[in-house]
This record gives C-alpha cells, structure tokens and sequence, in this order.
C-alpha cells in the first residue's frame, strides 16, 4: 500500500536509538496540532524496536510517518512508511483528553506498525486471508501495549473486549468464518468485522497459548523470512508453525478458522464424575443437528489439573470427556485463553462464587471477568436463566478492579436496556445496580488524584458512568452540581476532569431538557478537539424529550459533523430507550440521505441499520425491518442486515423467555 499526502503540515521527529539502521520517527498534523502527537512519537520508536526484535527482521525502511487526518473513513490504514489515522486515533493530549483514548493511540498505533510486516512485508495473496492481516495485527499489537505498559493489564481488557466481540458475533447464524471465501467485490468490506479482528486476534492467542508463546514466535519468524516481498496463504503460516513446533497446527486450527461458530462446552456433575460436552453455541440457543457437527480441538483448560487427564495441553479432540471431581470449587478455561463458553452447573457456579467472595488466588483476573462473561451470554440466550446470572454477581460484592466492573457494570446494564418496556424489571435492576455500585461510589469519589495509576482512574468512569444510569441519587447530584459550576467555568478541568465529562453530560442530559442540552450542543460545536467533540455527540443521544430527539438526529447528517462520526451519535441514540424506536424511524425516512451519503463507505451504512435495533426488544420490528428492505439493493450491506434482525429475535426472546422469571427474583431479593 502506497500513500502520498500533499498540506499545509507540521511535525514532531525522533528516531529508533536500538536498529543496526536508525528509522526516522514523524507525526504529521495541520497546524498548531503536533504537540497532541507527542504520545504516538514517544511509543513509535519503541514499538519498531519490539517488533524488529520478535520478528527477527528489521523494519526495511528509513522512515515510518504517522499522519492525522481531519476527515477519513476508517480508524487507521497501514500504508507502508504513511500511516493515515483518524485524528481520535493518534492525537492525544495529556490534560484535555479522557484517558481512554491513550489506550485507543496506543492500540492503534501499535495495530498499524505490526501491518508493516504483516500486510506490506508479507501479503495476504487473496481476501480469504484478511485474517492473517487484521487477527494477527490485533494479537501483535496487544502484545506490544502490554510490553509497553504492562500496568495496563492489556490482555484482561483483551479478554473483556475483543473476545467477547469476536465471540458475540460468532454466536449468530449470520456469522462467518474466520477464512471466509471472497467471490464478490462487495463482500470484501463486509469482513472487515469482530470475526477477522477480534475473533481472529482470539484464535491467535488461543495457538500462541497452546504452543507457547516463544514457540509461537519463533514460527512467524520462520514464515515471515520464507514469504517476505511475497503473497501468502494461511496454510503457509501453519506450515510454518508446524515445522516450528514439529506439530500438526493446522489440524488443531481449522475447525477455528475455516467454520462458522465456536463451541459451547455444557458441564456437568454426578456421583463424583465431572462431564464436559462440546456442541456449537449459537444466541438463539436452537441449534440444529446439521449445524452442531463440529468437533473443535478445545484446549479445556481445568484448573486445578485433573490427574487422569494426561495431555498437557488438555485438549479435548472428542465431543465429551469426563474427569474425576476435585474436592472444591474448579475452573474450565484457566486464564481465559480458550475461545469458547463454558455452562456450568449451579453447584459449580456456587462454589467459584464462594471463591470469588473469600478472595481466593484459584480465581484470577481474567477468570472474573470471563465468567461474568460467559454467564451473561448465557442468559440471553436462554442456556441458563438470567437469576442465575444475578445470582453470581452477588459474589462480586468485593470486586475492586477496572475490568470485571467494566463487565459487570455493562452486562447488568444490559437487561436493564433490554427489558426497558417492562417498568418492574427495568426499575427492580436499577435498584440491584444502585446497592452494587454504592460501596465504589462512595470509595472512588469524583477527584483524580496526581500520579494514581490508569486502572484505577478508568474504573472511576465506569462506576460514576453505571450509576448514572441506574439513577443512583448522590451520583446524580453530584454530576448536576459540577456541570453547573463547568458551565460557569469551562476552561476549570479539575470541576469536570476529562475521563468522566461525557459520564457528566449523559447523566444531565437524560435527566434535564431544554438548558443542558443547548450548553452540551455548545460544548461540541466550541470543542477545539475532535475527541472532546466526540463526548459530546455521545452524549447528546441521551435527550428523552421528543423534539431535542429530533434535533439529534438532524445534527448526525448535518454539516457540522463530519460524516464518519454518525455511529458516535447513532450510540448515544441507541443506549437511551425514548430514541430508539424514532431514531429507527428517522433512518427510514432519510434513507435515500443516507445511501447517498454513505455509497463508497457501505460500512457506515450498515451501522446506520444496526445501531438503532441493537438494543431493542420490539418484536414487531423484525417484519418491519424485512419490509422496509424488501425491494431495496442490500448486497453490500446484507451481513449488518442479517445480523440486526437476528439480534432482535435474541432480544425479543430473551424478554418473553425471562420477564415471570425475572420478576420473582427481583421479588423475592427485595429490589
């Protein structure tokens, strides 16, 4: 891929201190930018170095520039030598930006530099391959953030967002696999999706976990000095591995990327034998016999180690497999490594659970948040009633920690969204979410001390944001007063620091009218910064009155925002339940808007279909949507399509399936 870019721009410079050739490092930006480049130049370098070190090939060229550019399509493209960036996605500044966009720079950056091997040194040879690009550099590029910082915890996020992306979506019918056969040209931009990114990225860590991750390395070292300055296969890259390894890896990978799915592992526990069977899961939990036929190479990852299973690997190549029940409370899938669900019992559930609550090491990190995982998609998809999911929360009473809570809090939130017609679960869940999240709020606060680590500055947005949304009182106060003293003083951070201001306009937003809305409209269109613009039109979907609802959606095809920032708006619209169902309705009517404006970028398109269904329940929606299509040209967009209407019929069921349910445990909890 080759780029040229002809501005009026400036630059900030450094060069690699560690390459037998020293590379030259820039930031290109429009004027008065360049400062906001420093955290992208500062890690540049770095991650050159790393990467030339893993590969064991140097970076050929004697420059690598980074350019941010004002209005651009994607998040990033790895031109070789000028990678071209949203501007969101490589400036950051220090004192104004939410801290989350540090991470985002760095993942992106680091996303990017990994494609100058994978992607311009090695070439996928046709678009079946996308994965080899876009998993790989999703797996590489944490794998460099968490070399970077390794405070961050890189890889227990990774477990808590790209997975459960990657295994979200392959839970649908509507999925495809991993190596996807490319017979059209409007299929191509289709795949750049949760499956060849998150999925892909997923799969990687799995092999990387089960060979080891030096083994793992030393194979790509092979394979990216037999193909480089050529085209190449996947097959290439697990011939590689395999003469590395002297194991068959392809035999272990192809049901992970040349079918459609991943597995369910049901388990369960009689007369002291624990039995654990595979089958394909799927979010509507129908799975018919003709789509259950696979049997995965599942690395099972019990922990503690059964004696009688005697691989090391614990790798289950059959549909079942029994083992002796250990004493107390055991795990599947250790560390979260494996790329699938695990169903466990309610007698297993509760002894983890005691677990969880006591503090016990058996149950680490990822564990945490890989079970609340598991048990939330459950749930909805009806494999496990959802009381059995609140349940477990409970045992979370003492959790502490930026990535189980960023879980927690989203899932728990989740049914109340989803179940937002029924006024009696809606309500009874904001109260369960109120008496969660009490003990953080009161233990965070509001203020950001000087020099607190990262985790816990991002957890406090994650509490503050949850209990706004569940209508938490003080939380709710607190936001009103300090946006009152930010509109008298905006250019005052420490009154609404950064990383929790779009928390702040959510919460006024949704619980006032006309005034907060006009003084965040003002904010945005004031916002001398595309990433403090893009908290704002967040936010601004939060308005519950009719007619700023409206106002809303007219901004999102507005001159006044750029025309790749629509799905921010689209989110805000889609998380608040008095705009979806409008918001739905004004996508159709401003259809032919819309196909206009997104026909060379069909993805925007397909998000403008998805994001105001994601969260709804309305089963009448479904036949409306087919209607609406009907006659309508949807080849490039058919997979968002499919994927909105299957995510209905999950929603529409989980409600009907769960409400009595629901209801009588709220009850009888007191909530």
């Amino acid at each position: 891929l080759v780029a040229w870019a002809v501005g009026e721009f400036e630059y900030i410079e450094t060069t690699t201190t560690k390459l037998e050739k020293p590379v030259t490092c820039r930031v290109y930006t429009l004027p008065g930018l360049k400062e906001q480049g420093r955290f992208a130049l500062e890690i540049t370098p770095r991650i050159l170095e790393y990467f030339s070190k893993i590969f064991g090939t140097a970076y050929p060229l004697p420059k690598l520039d980074h350019l941010a550019v004002p209005d651009f399509d994607a998040g990033a493209m790895e031109n070789w030598g000028l990678v071209t960036y949203r501007t969101v996605a490589l400036l950051f500044d220090e004192k104004t930006s939410d801290l989350r966009f540090k991470e985002h720079v760095a993942a992106t950056v680091a996303h990017e530099i990994a494609h100058q091997w994978f992607g311009n040194l090695v070439t996928m040879e046709w678009w079946d391959h996308l994965w080899l690009n876009e998993g790989f550099a999703t797996w590489v590029g944490t794998l460099a953030v968490d070399h970077l910082f390794p405070e961050w915890d890189t890889w227990s996020t990774f477990v808590v967002d790209d997975m459960q992306r990657g295994i979200g979506l392959d839970s649908l019918r509507s999925s495809h696999p991993i190596e996807v056969p490319v017979n059209d040209p409007h299929e191509i931009h289709q795949i750049f999706d949760a499956i060849s990114y998150s999925k892909g990225a997923s799969v990687i860590r799995m092999l990387s976990n089960w060979l080891t991750v030096e083994v793992f390395l030393a194979g790509i070292r092979r394979y990216l000095k037999k193909h480089e300055y050529e085209n190449a296969t996947t097959d290439d890259l697990w011939n590689a591995l395999s003469e590395e390894s002297k194991v068959d890896v392809r035999e272990f990978m192809n049901t992970w990327t040349r079918v459609i799915g991943v597995p369910i592992l049901d388990v369960k526990e009689a007369d002291g034998i624990v039995t654990v069977e595979q089958h394909r899961f799927l979010s509507t939990n129908d799975v018919k016999t003709e789509e259950d036929e696979t049997v995965w190479w599942v690395p099972l990852g019990v922990y503690p180690k059964p004696v009688s299973i005697l691989d090391a690997n614990q790798t289950l190549k059959n549909r079942s497999l029994s083992f002796e029940a250990p004493d107390g409370p055991y795990l599947f899938n250790k560390n979260y490594g494996g790329v699938f669900r695990t169903n466990y019992p309610p007698s297993a559930i509760a002894r983890i659970g005691k677990a969880i609550l006591e503090g016990s090491d058996l149950v680490g990190l990822s564990d945490r948040a890989g079970l609340v995982a598991d048990m939330a998609s459950l749930s909805k998809s009806g494999h496990t009633a959802t009381n059995n999911f609140l349940n477990l929360v409970q045992y979370y009473k003492n959790e502490e920690t930026y990535v189980v809570w960023e879980l927690l809090a989203s899932r728990v939130g989740e049914i109340a969204s989803i179940f937002a017609e029924n006024e009696r679960i809606n309500q009874g869940i904001k109260l369960f979410q109120r008496s969660l999240l009490d003990r953080m709020v009161n233990k965070l606060g509001w203020e950001f001390p000087e020099g607190e680590d990262y985790l816990t500055s991002r957890l406090r947005n994650v509490i503050l944001r949850s209990a706004g949304r569940a209508g938490h009182e003080a939380t709710v106060a607190e936001a009103k007063r300090r946006f009152a003293l930010f509109i008298a003083d905006s250019a005052n951070d420490s009154i609404l620091h950064p990383s929790i201001r779009q928390t702040v306009f959510e919460i006024v937003l949704s619980q006032g009218g006309e005034d907060e809305f006009r003084h965040v409209l003002k904010y945005f269109h004031a916002a001398p910064k595309q990433d403090q613009q893009v908290i704002a039109l967040l936010a601004l979907g939060f308005v519950k009155q009719p007619e700023l609802i409206a106002e809303v959606q007219a901004l999102a095809i507005s001159e006044h925002v750029r025309p790749q920032d629509i799905f921010y708006v689209l989110a805000g619209l889609a998380a608040n339940h008095a705009s979806r169902r409008p918001t739905w309705e004004w996508v159709k009517d401003n259809w032919t808007t819309l196909s206009n404006r997104y026909k060379s970028s069909m993805s925007m398109l397909g998000a403008c279909v998805k994001y105001p269904l994601a969260q709804t329940s309305d089963k009448s929606l479904i036949d409306d949507v087919k209607d609406f299509f009907e006659h309508k040209d949807t080849k490039d967009f058919q997979r968002a399509l499919d994927q909105a209407v299957e995510g209905l019929s999950i929603n529409s069921a989980w409600v009907e399936r769960e409400q009595q349910g629901l209801s009588e445990w709220l009850t009888a909890n007191k909530y």
